[in-house]
């Protein structure tokens, strides 16, 4: 049995958002969830989770078109704080907007940031297999 994981969850769908969190409560219910709905509120979100040393993601599975602060957007501000971690926090872009055509190019420029891109929606099978 694989140990517990912070599960972060940034994405504006709240339909979809209920729906993964749905998804690892019922297949991967040792693992805690927290979702935010811009990039902007999971920045001052994991911020203050460093700042007072609480728990910090494990994953992040980040969409692309949100309001405020998209996800290239949350990337780019993210990489500050990311460098100032000792964890190792892996980010999958689970976006609609992922094409294979183009996932090649965003892997390439975003390489060492992203783990992979996955489009959605993304199964049962998808989430177990990169939450595990």
């Amino acid at each position: 049995m694989s140990t517990a994981k912070n599960i972060c969850i940034i994405d504006d769908d709240k339909v979809y958002t209920f729906g993964v969190k749905k998804i690892i409560k019922n297949h991967l219910p040792q693992n805690k969830v927290t979702s935010y709905e811009n990039g902007r509120i999971a920045l001052e979100g994991i911020q203050k989770a460093f700042d007072e040393n609480l728990p910090l993601p494990d994953y992040i599975l980040l969409d692309i078109d949100m309001p405020e602060l998209n996800g290239w957007g949350f990337l780019k501000e993210f990489e500050e704080l990311r460098g100032k971690m000792d964890k190792k926090i892996e980010i999958f872009v689970i976006s609609s907007r992922v094409e294979n055509n183009t996932h090649l190019l965003f892997k390439m420029e975003w390489d060492d940031k992203v783990s992979d891109f996955i489009r959605k929606p993304v199964n049962v099978e998808r989430l177990k297999e990169i939450l595990v």
